[in-house]
């Protein structure tokens, strides 16, 4: 809740230290050593402002907002791409259970809102201190623009991230300890989404021209800023300006889709040519940090198995750490692609016999009890453990693409060249056209001649069938206002027009009289 986490967490250079640590995954901390550093004197040079900024960025990951689910069961359950989350828990089939995220029956007693509440803006008091402090400092111009630059641009991917959340959040634009700033009311959408917008635009000034080398790293750059504004401008169904940002991203010539889908997640090739933003893993990509439980990548399947024959099998080392699996409906509306296979699977090309061994390494092809996720599964088959260096994206270029396809088509009143050309792109390398994989064109064909709504609803099922897994498809549907009767469709007899943003959680009302809780609940 803001009123602990600002009092508790963000009032000392204790914390300033403990944000780079996460990046290095160290798990011993020496409080007494950093306790004697004063804040005040702090942001004195670029490398301590560097780590600061570090430290913005390592709460995504190690702050609970990506790393263990949450994202993917609120954009992904919720839309019926995927089975799972929340408790359902454990290696057992979940093609029959149900939750508060696929009934919708959630609460706002529910962990996962109050851990996007804290979790986010925790974050965003990081990036506020941060640029308050470089703002003042006796750096170089240059490193203060770049700093600033990345920290507003995380502070909108936080905003945006909210506001598709919850709707109207309170503002924050400066860091504080002060408790008597911590029992603001909200803000309202509008509000917000002309904070997001503003910080964006400050980012690409700050951040152009394109810097090759930070992308590399991982780092916001003058693409990812323009790319996050096509992507707000698209959800607040402002087409035509959704359309001009993805151009500009397009026109820069710097990205391009994979031509394997399957390394869009590979470790050895993230920051790429795809990736435009993505939350980094960290550690060398491979497993050897100790905490690679609760990564990620562990929560999709497969889970150990008894096949037909009686046989017992496993896929990799945490056989039962998994709480998601493919929805069978939607697996099976999903043409059989390259990218299908790489994306979600129910038959696997290898197993463990009995237990997790070299030894025990079967390659062959077993019949799963049903689908499961597999874009974040990279084994390691002499250990059966799973590289956790996987990123989680963001944004990918494939995204832009279908950005600008879907916008071209509303703003124009039909789909154009641009617009096929961009949905057709990513169709193709869907069926890994170019590669030694290449499918027919009848597996999955180019579109032509479709309507203004017939080209509608064919991106809403690229969105679909592209980002499965990555937390996107709930925001899809509520764009063309469609969650509710899509959630109806698909056995969700409770869902009605509340549930379009999710409960403001009760450990917030509960303590700021101020928070007025979203209608319905």
């Amino acid at each position: 809740m803001i009123k602990f986490s600002i009092h508790k967490k963000y009032k000392s250079w204790i914390l300033v230290m403990l944000m780079a640590l996460c990046l290095t995954n160290c798990s011993d901390l020496e409080e007494n050593v950093y306790s004697q550093v004063n804040v005040s004197e702090f942001y004195t040079t670029e490398d301590q402002a560097q780590l600061a900024l570090n430290g913005v960025y390592s709460i995504f990951l190690g702050g609970d907002i990506y790393r263990d689910g949450i994202w993917t069961t609120l954009g992904d359950v919720t839309a019926f791409t995927l089975k799972g989350g929340g408790s359902a828990n454990g290696s057992g089939d979940r093609s029959g259970v149900d939750n508060e995220w696929n009934t919708y029956t959630w609460t706002a007693d529910a962990l996962e809102f109050s851990t996007e509440w804290n979790s986010n803006f925790g974050a965003l008091n990081r990036a506020n201190t941060l640029i308050d402090k470089v703002e003042g400092s006796s750096i170089s111009e240059s490193a203060k623009s770049n700093i600033i630059g990345q920290a507003k641009f995380m502070r909108a991917f936080i905003y945006f991230d909210l506001v598709k959340l919850f709707g109207g959040v309170p503002i924050y634009t400066n860091g504080t300890s002060d408790l008597s700033l911590a029992d603001i009311p909200r803000n309202s959408q509008e509000e917000v989404y002309a904070q997001i917008i503003s910080d964006l635009q400050d980012a690409q000034s700050a951040l152009s021209p394109f810097n090759a080398s930070e992308h590399a790293l991982g780092k916001a750059s003058y693409a990812s800023a323009t790319a996050l504004l096509a992507k707000v401008y698209l959800q607040q169904r402002n087409w035509q300006a959704a359309a001009q940002e993805a151009k500009k991203v397009i026109d820069m010539n710097q990205f391009a889709l994979q031509a394997n889908y399957e390394n869009t997640f590979n470790p050895d090739t993230q920051n790429g040519s795809e990736q435009i933003f993505s939350i980094q893993a960290g550690g060398t990509g491979n497993e050897n940090s100790q905490i690679y439980q609760t990564r990620f990548i562990y929560l999709a399947g497969p889970p150990a198995q008894n096949l037909s024959d009686g046989r017992s099998v496993i896929f990799h080392s945490l056989k039962d750490v998994v709480i998601y699996q493919a929805d069978q409906d939607f697996f099976n509306a999903t043409p059989d692609t390259y990218r299908k296979w790489w994306t979600m699977r129910e038959k696997m090309p290898y197993y463990y016999l009995n237990s997790v061994s070299e030894a025990n390494l079967v390659m062959d092809t077993v019949q799963m009890y049903a689908p499961f996720l597999l874009k974040y599964h990279r084994i390691n088959f002499s250990s059966g453990t799973l590289r956790e260096g996987v990123n989680f994206p963001i944004i990918r270029y494939s995204d832009v693409l279908l950005i600008y396809a879907e916008a071209l088509n509303e703003a124009n009143g039909g789909p154009s060249a641009e617009a096929y050309n961009a949905i057709n792109s990513v169709r193709r390398r869907a069926r890994a056209v170019g590669t030694t994989s290449e499918q027919p064109e009848s597996t999955y064909p180019d579109l032509s001649g479709l309507s203004q709504g017939q080209f509608r609803d064919a991106v809403l099922d690229e969105y679909a069938r592209e980002f499965a897994g990555e937390g996107h498809f709930r925001y899809d549907l509520l764009r063309h206002d469609r969650l509710i009767s899509h959630a109806q469709a698909n056995g969700a007899s409770a869902a009605e027009e509340k549930h379009k943003l999710f409960p403001i959680p009760s450990t917030q009302t509960s303590v700021n009289e101020n928070l007025v809780q979203n209608p319905g609940y």
